[in-house]
């Protein structure tokens, strides 16, 4: 990924990225699904055939008042057709009735010609036809059945449709996190399939909060084929989504390689036989351990924090406190340390705070050397005073295209526009939801007020939340 996709603006998708985030965080429950039909000898019939018209009317009849176990009998059998007239057929069978049974009869009605390329111009075209006409569930039935095909095929007609025309368009990321909030509650191994292929869209390269959606969703899953997709995809992946992988990885495993693509696929190799999964947690993140700097790792870090964003904006407390046991003088430190640390092609800024919150630099800079030492400088002449504007210091912080941010703070909010700690975390939580920034904590020698603050804060968007003493 290069370093301009990296820091490509994110495509705010606030109208349908709330269900994934849902989904991701509360674990994903699997709903009934229906077993592929047994492989039958394709009917060599047309549309006009005595066969098929005498199917067609009774789908017709079935798809105005049949029953759920009529629907999916119907839906096996028109399998056997490759015809357009088959398809619409299937849609109206079994695509436009919220029975999960039925609509997993069709997805298996449909994927028996995935791999056919004119059966699959064809669903594309009835996947543009069911947008149009505001049914994104069918539509998102239909590109799960071409998204689900094994990894490593050429781009298909609906890969190249949704990298190309539907791109600049909302229908198509309208679509994609469609396929992936379903995917992730339907929670198969077939569901994984769909996952990775939209890990291949250009979309998960270059817009970060569908990137973080679909890895969330894998996650959610939490089977080994997901960890599976998970290890697949870790070496192409940037930012923020790489933390979600590596600790996931490392909750399921008991190990952790960091960003090590390949000692991950190596473990795995080895022990993927024996490698029982824990079970499924319904508050994912899992505990906040494997979150930080694998022992060995080269991978930049921040009090232990992995610095894995692509752009990222550190928040200082400078208030009087922090003048307590050196307090800021150790933080100025460790700053300018991750400073130095991170990659060229990262983007970066700093925010310091007190009774007010400045900016270092009005934007994200990319963080080179001569950015490095100016930032350094900036951190050397930091000087505690004041009083703790931590709501001040987030609004700033998050009004700049990040996606992470890291808090440090020896104190609860004490001025501000807002300085009440339950409705920051309200507010920071309401705006983050289609956005999916991490927000790290750091609280350093925190009672137990400040603790809780940090905590919630950091558990209710994306992050880790690290105790430090004096």
């Amino acid at each position: 990924m290069t370093g301009s996709m990296r820091r490509g603006r994110h495509r705010t998708l606030a109208c349908v990225a709330p269900a994934v985030v849902a989904v991701a965080l509360a674990g994903a429950m699997a709903c009934p699904r229906a077993a592929a039909a047994p492989a039958k000898e394709r009917v060599p019939s047309t549309d006009s055939s005595p066969a098929f018209k005498a199917l067609k009317k009774q789908a017709l009849t079935v798809a105005r008042s049949g029953a759920p176990a009529l629907r999916q009998e119907i839906l096996a059998r028109l399998a056997a057709y490759d015809t357009a007239e088959a398809i619409e057929l299937v849609e109206k069978v079994g695509l436009s009735t919220k029975e999960s049974a039925v609509r997993g009869a069709a997805r298996a009605a449909l994927a028996v010609h995935r791999d056919d390329t004119a059966f699959a111009g064809r669903l594309v075209d009835n996947i543009v036809r069911e947008l149009r006409g505001g049914n994104v569930e069918a539509a998102a039935d239909m590109a799960a059945v071409l998204l689900g095909t094994e990894p490593g095929l050429a781009p298909g007609p609906l890969q190249e449709w949704l990298d190309g025309e539907a791109a600049g368009a909302a229908g198509g990321p309208r679509l994609c996190w469609a396929v992936a909030t379903a995917a992730a509650a339907r929670g198969g191994a077939d569901d994984v399939a769909v996952l990775a292929g939209l890990a291949r869209l250009k979309l998960f390269t270059t817009d970060f909060p569908f990137r973080r959606g679909v890895v969330r969703a894998l996650i959610a899953i939490h089977r080994i084929e997901g960890v599976e997709a998970l290890v697949a995809i870790l070496a192409g992946l940037g930012g923020e989504a790489r933390a979600d992988v590596v600790a996931y990885l490392a909750h399921v495993t008991g190990v952790n390689f960091g960003t090590d693509a390949a000692g991950w696929r190596k473990w795995l190799e080895e022990h993927r036989d024996g490698l029982v999964m824990p079970a499924a947690r319904p508050d994912y993140p899992p505990p906040t351990t494997p979150l930080l700097a694998a022992a060995d790792s080269a991978d930049p870090a921040y009090y232990g924090i992995p610095l894995y964003a692509d752009r990222v904006v550190f928040v200082v407390d400078t208030s009087g406190s922090m003048e307590e046991n050196g307090r800021l003088d150790t933080a100025k430190r460790e700053l300018e340390s991750a400073l130095f640390t991170l990659p060229a092609d990262a983007a970066f800024t700093i925010v310091a705070y007190a009774d007010t919150a400045v900016a270092w630099e009005s934007r994200l800079v990319t963080a080179d050397d001569e950015a490095k030492k100016r930032a350094a400088a900036f951190v050397r002449g930091l000087r505690p005073r004041g009083q703790t504007a931590t709501g001040d210091a987030l609004a700033l912080a998050f009004s700049f295209d990040t996606e992470a941010v890291y808090l440090l703070s020896d104190g609860r909010p004490t001025t501000g526009r807002v300085s009440e700690p339950a409705q920051i975390v309200r507010l920071v939580a309401d705006a983050n939801k289609s956005r999916r920034v991490s927000l790290h904590t750091i609280g350093i020698a925190p009672d137990p007020g400040l603790a809780e603050f940090l905590a919630v804060l950091a558990r209710a968007n994306f992050g880790l939340f690290r105790r430090v003493d004096d």
